[in-house]
């Protein structure tokens, strides 16, 4: 975390508690050369409106501006510390999502926060949330915030896939984000992976064919996999988790367990029909989990690499 220089934080005005602006300040205390900018989007109307007097049309458009620029700043009053800077910036988009993208890329930031969402079923299905939408097309990690305290000796969850050799890069990516804010929060990081037993229907026909064998299998290869990674990377056996089942229920269940403050996972950023119908483990596990969720895409770690 240490490496960031420059965080764009979504800010929602109708917040109680602007989580994403203070998590970048937690980050901004071990990194005094950070910059935060906190970005208000505004719905841009101007498209819809029939103005014949163009300068009035300006002048209305002025007047909004002015109006979302002084409650930003009165927002940033309330959590801004003395050694922290933080840039206002006021932006007119027809689109929030693309609003945001636009910004990440008219600017050098390393690292975008929001603060989570709750989404619906039928929002999942039907719609992209804006979370969502963040997850898959940004350029840059993402931390989808939650109203947690990082604390000393806190458990960070850096949920790891061995399904692919591209996965291997990835899992790399992960552990060490996951170590560099382990190292200035001084925390303990547990090293995750799921083992879905998904039996093939045609074995359910051979003689003598014993289920619990093949689960057996399936584990003790997870677990290879997982030890073996853990040992290149230094990484304790009793903080490596083996767990039966699919990601989205395995990896909530032992962030409960383990009561952590952190997640660290992957996201394919899958498009289209496939995002709509099978959609991503990161953003299933979004509204399930009580903790920060850090999420690098395949877009990040190509810009990375």
């Amino acid at each position: 975390m240490k490496k960031f220089s420059h965080i764009l934080v979504v800010i929602e005005p109708k917040r109680d508690v602007q989580v994403a602006l203070k998590r970048a300040i937690e980050i901004a205390k071990y990194n005094p050369n950070v910059t935060i900018t906190a970005l208000r989007l505004v719905y841009d109307y101007s498209y819809e409106l029939n103005i014949v007097n163009r300068k009035k049309e300006h002048q209305l458009k002025d007047d909004e501006y002015n109006a979302h620029l002084l409650n930003l700043e009165q927002i940033i009053k309330e959590y801004q510390k003395d050694d922290i800077y933080i840039n206002p910036l006021v932006v007119f988009a027809k689109d929030l999502g693309e609003g945001i993208l636009k910004e990440l890329n008219n600017a050098k930031y390393d690292l975008l926060i929001k603060a989570a969402n709750n989404h619906g079923i039928l929002d999942s299905i039907i719609f992209t949330p804006l979370d969502w939408f963040l997850l898959r097309k940004s350029s840059v990690p993402v931390i989808i915030a939650k109203d947690v305290t990082w604390n000393e000796n806190d458990n960070i969850v850096v949920a790891l896939d061995f399904s692919t050799a591209e996965k291997k890069v990835t899992n790399i990516r992960l552990l060490r984000e996951a170590q560099s804010l382990a190292t200035i929060t001084k925390a303990n990081i547990h090293l995750v992976n799921s083992a879905p037993i998904l039996l093939p229907t045609v074995m359910l026909e051979v003689p003598n064919y014993a289920p619990e064998i093949y689960s057996k299998h399936i584990i003790e290869d997870h677990k290879n996999r997982l030890y073996e990674f853990a040992r290149l990377h230094n990484i304790p056996e009793q903080r490596c988790h083996i767990i039966e089942g699919m990601p989205d229920d395995a990896i909530p269940n032992i962030c409960k367990s383990l009561n952590a403050k952190t997640v660290f996972i992957g996201s394919s950023g899958r498009q289209g029909v496939a995002a709509a119908f099978i959609g991503n483990t990161c953003e299933e596990i979004v509204d399930y989990i009580n903790a920060d969720l850090v999420v690098l895409n395949n877009k990040t770690l190509t810009k990375n690499n």
